[in-house]
């Protein structure tokens, strides 16, 4: 590297690799069984706190969200908010779930509000769901 060029030093890897997936059977279900569950208008979102500080990462769509394409044109949207965002889900393992309402944003919207809402739920900004007519639970 050349002398006088600045240097740039990233908490986390820019992208979103093999290490950022939540792939195993086991580690989701610790996070549903285990983990807390925060919900937004948009999104739902399932949490487990971990000493590890690499973020991992599920994205759940069912077909109630749409077809196939809608389907993978959401989940690659959140993969994209979560990668640019690792930092506000270090220490985690999180499933998302979009609701259906999510369908009709455009890509770059759908990946803002995913981390608006996930700040304002993970910091207890909103109203905790049960004063919202959700049941709590930790499941």
């Amino acid at each position: 590297m050349p002398i006088g060029e600045p240097v740039i030093f990233m908490a986390m890897s820019p992208t979103f690799g093999r290490e950022h997936r939540l792939r195993q059977r086991r580690d989701v279900a610790r996070v549903f069984q285990h983990g807390q569950r925060l919900e937004a208008p948009l999104f739902s979102f399932r949490i487990l706190r971990k000493e590890e500080p690499t973020p991992r990462l599920l994205v759940v769509a069912g077909r109630r969200l749409g077809g196939a394409v809608t389907r993978n044109r959401v989940k690659r949207a959140v993969r994209e908010g979560f990668r640019l965002n690792k930092d506000a889900f270090a220490h985690l393992d999180a499933v998302i779930i979009p609701r259906p309402t999510v369908a009709g944003l455009r890509p770059q919207a759908l990946s803002e509000r995913l981390i608006e809402e996930f700040r304002e739920v993970s910091h207890g900004q909103r109203n905790p769901p049960h004063k919202r007519g959700l049941r709590t639970e930790k499941s």
